[in-house]
């Protein structure tokens, strides 16, 4: 553990992180509203330092319209797009890179000063680092991902697009867990040592439903969601007939959109059993009424998020619907996270 009560003298740090953490998920969502909005090619230059200042007249505008029409988004899908429907798109793209920058500040300058104050655990040193580190290379990753839709095709790879979701969910299960340490329950009924089969339970749990979100990633890059959007069925079929379309055929778990969907949606169907089996498992084996009452949440959340999963398919992902779904997976996988933490509480504070 990083640091063992809760005291005054880290409730700092523990805003911080917290804070930080819920940075990771607005940009989430608001990565995921850039995606359903097609805005995310809209800014073609990556400027880290100049890029905060968007254009401010007409003239400013103009020149960044011109510099879209160069590329293939406007050449092959938005031809004729007026000024008015580009400033849209670009600002959605550009909000979505301000909060990034704004929340990288919101980390550092924290850092530097409880670093220079000596408030900073070891331990928290190096996670803290590492925190940084993964949050530049969040950056620079989500750079490398638009420029693969400003050559010839106007999509974004969907392997870099599912890379760029996995390392945010992993800097957010990072600072979660993190700040989940330092924190301890004030209730001292909470502190007591839940059984083995908890921890294991809940952590099973958040590995399938970080898989699952992985295939989230793909199936949003390759546009899956728009096709077959019947439930539970797909078009009358358990399996679509192209699943093995393309050759090799280890290829098609990764690039057939119709598998992808297939693969996400039975990825979810089992996690959604599991959550459920896991916070009844909890509900019977813990004598703590917290505990219990986050099982409780745990499977309502899990099934909200299945909800909104097959809403999001029935209605063609709307923009609603699928922003929803995105950052609500991120509190399904939170809820198993707090619940993995409480089965690995220390016995005494």
């Amino acid at each position: 553990m990083l640091l063992p009560t809760l005291s005054s003298s880290n409730r700092p740090l523990i805003l911080w992180l917290f804070s930080t953490c819920f940075l990771i998920w607005l940009m989430v969502m608001v990565g995921g509203a850039t995606r359903l909005t097609h805005a995310g090619l809209s800014i073609v230059e990556w400027k880290p330092i100049t890029g905060i200042i968007p254009p401010l007249n007409q003239a400013q505008w103009l020149e960044a319209f011109e510099s879209y029409k160069k590329f293939p988004e406007y050449k092959l899908i938005n031809q004729g797009m007026s000024l008015s429907s580009f400033q849209f798109i670009y600002f959605m793209e550009y909000i979505h890179r301000l909060l990034g920058r704004f929340m990288g500040l919101w980390f550092m300058a924290p850092l530097i000063f409880f670093w220079a104050q000596g408030r900073l655990s070891s331990p928290l040193k190096k996670r803290s680092l590492l925190a940084l580190f993964l949050g530049l290379g969040q950056g620079i990753l989500g750079w490398y991902m638009v420029k693969s839709g400003l050559v010839k095709d106007p999509a974004v790879s969907h392997y870099r697009l599912t890379a760029h979701l996995t390392l945010a969910i992993a800097l957010y299960g990072l600072l979660f867990w993190t700040a989940l340490e330092i924190t301890r329950p004030p209730l001292k009924e909470l502190l007591k040592p839940e059984p083995p089969l908890i921890r294991r339970l809940s952590l099973l749990s958040c590995i399938a439903i970080s898989l699952t979100i992985l295939y989230g990633g793909l199936v949003a890059g390759l546009k899956a969601g728009l096709i077959y959007n019947t439930f539970p069925l797909m078009e009358g079929q358990f399996l679509p007939d192209e699943w093995a379309f393309y050759h090799p055929l280890w290829l098609n778990f990764f690039e057939n959109a119709a598998l992808v969907q297939w693969i996400h949606r039975w990825l979810a169907i089992s996690t959604i059993i599991f959550v459920l089996f896991t916070s009844w498992t909890i509900w019977n084996q813990s004598s703590q009424k917290h505990t219990r009452t986050m099982a409780f949440i745990f499977a309502a959340a899990a099934l909200t998020q299945a909800t909104l999963g097959i809403l999001t398919l029935l209605f063609h992902v709307p923009i609603s619907l699928g922003t929803l779904h995105q950052g609500t997976a991120v509190v399904v996988l939170s809820v198993g996270l707090y619940l993995c933490f409480l089965g690995t509480s220390p016995k005494h504070p």
